[in-house]
């Protein structure tokens, strides 16, 4: 029987592998594990404080390094994880990359900084001049280092001047990723679905229309990169001298995330998964090992009715009331329930009906957030997608719910959506949140745009006004003029619902609540989990709050229980 403590609990963000027999998985369950690569066991695990992001060994083989939202890297010794350093930065820290002498470690992070360790922990130099997150940072050489992220530049460093040499501009397209070719030249990937090869000089050589969706990851591996999408493929391709040629494509079953993989071997690759361990793809015979993959628990989305609640998470597997009822084959992010349908959908872009499992619309990229409205006695839903449309599903007595219409509305991934009579608020990944007018034709017009510092994660409705919050960790009232409130909440903060009365509440990615009285001005908080609140709603029939959280329960929240907080 395996010991759980030594696997993942929830999905694995980030991957790596060493010649040395080695791979090492980051996951959000704050866990990092080193795996023997020949019978895929797990010999050693560390802790962070927050989700580990990514996880790389050095050259030699010897370190291994983990980003984390806990503003931290670790080092570990290889294989025991002996923790030998904590560097710290000011936000979350996505991309790290060892030098080739293992002395030196550079980090991305989500404070707009490119940093550069040495592996004992002092700093040696700080980047300043991203005007968003920094996601990726590699070596170019023994002096030179290159980041991107989502500001829309590729940026040059220099370590022995400490200056940005040189900034390209991307045309306003983020980018997530980018590699380094063994003669220095550069391959990003950006959320249009390109590739864009740079030659030594920073000259665009090649351009390649890749994938239907956002590219999340390029991995380099001699003369070949391979990139993952969110429209569930990989490619790979062969470097050559000015252009990249496309070799093969492979689809990705739902229980692989497209965010991270590593090459093991000449054929064989490592991929993150929702599960409880990575899978491996076989090039040569192009089958993939994800049999042993146990499925994790952490809840999604929670939604209320009369007679009790439906979650539904990582696995999508659906409860109500905690007793498994059915599984859609993806993780899904949203559950709404309307005329005995059960509309879900999250990463493999399908909205399914939970009750039955079939699909009731496939879309080309992942899905964020569901809303159900009325407008002229038509009952209709909503559908906020990783791309930016908006998809509409009409609800009609003899078929149920069926696709109407999509429109774009956002150039990135909508986190969340709320409907108020004949508007639609939308927020964004890119700061931003909108308010549109729509009719019968469900064609939005957009009324007003407003902005966040940070991506802003969620949105509801109370008093007829519209509410956001954010990264920045500010809740926001929208009317006339925009309220902005500093919340309690010390870490970024997920979601937000109201009892469309009286009270707001707000979850973080530290398992607090927040809770907001828009009359009376006081707040209150509440720790209920060690792990993040994933969801919220409003259990109309009990008059309380529902809180899900990553570590697979549902929580109720009644407001005179929660502690009243004074701002300091």
């Amino acid at each position: 029987m395996q010991d759980k403590s030594m696997y993942h609990l929830s999905p694995i963000s980030g991957v790596c592998s060493t010649e040395h027999g080695y791979v090492a998985s980051a996951g959000y369950d704050n866990k990092v594990i080193i795996w023997k690569t020949a019978n895929h066991e797990p010999i050693a695990v560390g802790n962070h404080d927050h989700l580990a992001n990514q996880v790389t060994f050095s050259a030699n083989g010897k370190l291994l390094a983990s980003s984390s939202s806990d503003y931290t890297v670790r080092i570990w010794s290889v294989p025991a994880m002996q923790l030998l350093a904590v560097l710290a930065h000011d936000d979350d820290v996505e991309g790290i990359s060892f030098n080739a002498t293992n002395d030196l470690i550079a980090t991305a992070s989500r404070d707009r900084t490119v940093r550069v360790f040495t592996i004992d922990g002092h700093l040696v130099r700080q980047f300043k001049g991203h005007q968003n997150d920094v996601l990726t940072v590699e070596w170019i050489n023994a002096t030179e280092l290159v980041s991107c992220g989502d500001d829309s530049t590729l940026r040059y460093w220099s370590l022995d001047t400490g200056t940005n040499t040189k900034t390209i501009q991307l045309g306003g397209m983020e980018t997530d990723t980018l590699c380094i070719t063994k003669e220095g030249k550069i391959v990003s990937g950006n959320d249009d679905g390109e590739l864009v090869y740079f030659d030594q000089n920073g000259e665009e050589i090649n351009r390649v229309n890749a994938h239907q969706s956002g590219v999340k990851r390029l991995v380099i591996h001699d003369q070949k990169i391979i990139s993952l999408s969110y429209d569930r493929t990989f490619k790979i391709w062969s470097i050559q001298t000015n252009k990249l040629n496309f070799e093969v494509e492979g689809k990705i079953p739902n229980i692989v995330w497209p965010r991270s993989c590593a090459f093991i071997n000449d054929h064989q690759v490592a991929f993150v998964t929702f599960g409880d361990r990575y899978a491996v793809y076989d090039l040569s015979t192009q089958q993939w090992d994800i049999e042993r993959i146990q499925h994790t628990h952490g809840i999604n989305a929670v939604y209320a009715n009369t007679l009790g609640y439906y979650t539904v998470g990582d696995s999508g597997i659906i409860k109500f009331n905690d007793q498994r009822i059915s599984q859609v084959p993806s993780l899904c992010n949203f559950i709404l329930e309307s005329h005995n349908q059960l509309l879900c959908g999250g990463q493999d872009g399908a909205i399914y009906d939970g009750h039955t499992t079939n699909v009731v619309y496939q879309h080309h990229s992942p899905l964020n957030c569901c809303q159900l409205f009325t407008l002229d006695d038509q009952e209709y839903a909503v559908v906020g997608t990783y791309t930016g449309e908006l998809i509409f599903l009409r609800y009609l007595p003899d078929t149920g719910y069926q696709f109407f219409t999509t429109t774009q509305v956002h150039n990135n991934a909508i986190k969340d959506i709320a409907v108020l009579h004949n508007t639609l608020f939308s927020v964004c990944a890119d700061h931003t949140v909108k308010l549109h007018a729509f009719d019968h034709s469900l064609t939005p017009k957009c009324l007003a745009k407003g902005e966040h510092d940070k991506i802003v994660n969620g949105c509801t409705v109370i008093q007829d006004k519209f509410v956001s919050v954010s990264r920045d960790l500010t809740l926001r009232i929208w009317q006339e003029r925009c309220l902005t409130l500093t919340t309690p909440h010390k870490n970024s903060i997920k979601c937000v619902t109201s009892d469309n009365n009286d009270w707001i509440a707000s979850g973080d990615y530290r398992g607090t609540v927040a809770l907001y009285n828009i009359n009376t001005q006081e707040w209150r908080t509440k720790k209920i989990s060690q792990r993040g609140i994933s969801a919220l709603t409003f259990d109309e029939k009990k008059q309380r709050f529902l809180a899900a959280s990553y570590d697979g329960h549902v929580y109720p929240i009644h407001v005179e229980t929660c502690e009243v907080y004074i701002h300091d």
